[in-house]
């Protein structure tokens, strides 16, 4: 248990928190399955007795509560607050398209989500998540000067491709282009990882270089603005 709690020293050893406890749900619950998330199973994984977890928790749907609560904190609110430090729209929607074009070193804890969807709790949190995840692209491609239809469409677009490649991640990860870099990190970044990645230019990968292009200036010969690279587009490149 040394190397895993985080808490207050007792018997020499750091003590688990709750958010450890909910930490240690999440990897249980992206390697395994939301199935195999239980009491018995965390606390065995963990090194401890179950009369740790019920200092914090009073049963299994407490801690996953937790667990989800601090996945869409991390995953979603402290990255987008990272993101709105980047003053630049265009620079900012290119930063998110090719973080989510990076494929996976593992098993991906939201597809593993997505799998539990019939679950009520998990349902509710994937639709806030992909709610708020894709009203700030819309947001993002607003700033660049599109109409909210269009907008609104293209933020589905992108979101919907960043989804399907996790999909693809998990069920036919060869069919995937491998990253540039194998020590690009992957996963959503947290407010200060998003920060300093503002100041330091890494080159995207394949997949994020075409969903990249998809972020236009303003045509010059236009009042309007617009996106190019939309299906066919791409396909006549």
């Amino acid at each position: 248990m040394a190397d895993k709690g985080s808490g207050a020293k007792r018997l020499g050893q750091p003590t688990l928190t709750a958010a450890d406890w909910a930490q240690a749900a999440l990897q249980l619950i992206a390697e395994a399955g939301l199935g195999a998330l239980t009491v018995e199973a965390l606390a065995a994984r963990l090194g401890v007795t179950k009369g740790s977890f019920y200092w914090h928790f009073k049963g299994r749907s407490d801690l996953l509560a937790a667990a989800l609560a601090r996945w869409e904190q991390r995953t979603t609110t402290e990255a987008i607050t990272g993101l709105s430090a980047i003053t630049d729209a265009r620079q900012r929607l290119c930063l998110m398209l090719d973080a989510s074009s990076q494929s996976p070193r593992s098993r991906s804890l939201y597809a593993a989500l997505a799998e539990a969807a019939e679950d009520p709790n998990v349902r509710l949190v994937l639709n806030r998540v992909a709610s708020a995840r894709i009203e700030y692209l819309e947001a993002c491609y607003r700033e660049l000067g599109l109409a909210q239809p269009l907008a609104e469409a293209k933020a589905v677009f992108a979101y919907a491709a960043y989804r399907g490649l996790l999909q693809l991640a998990h069920e036919a990860p060869a069919v995937l282009p491998l990253p540039d870099s194998s020590t690009r990190s992957v996963g959503p970044a947290s407010a200060r990882e998003t920060q300093a990645r503002t100041t330091k230019v890494e080159p995207p990968t394949k997949i994020g270089r075409i969903l990249c292009d998809a972020v236009a200036y303003t045509d010059l010969h236009s009042s309007t603005s617009r996106i190019v690279g939309t299906p066919d587009d791409v396909q006549k490149r």
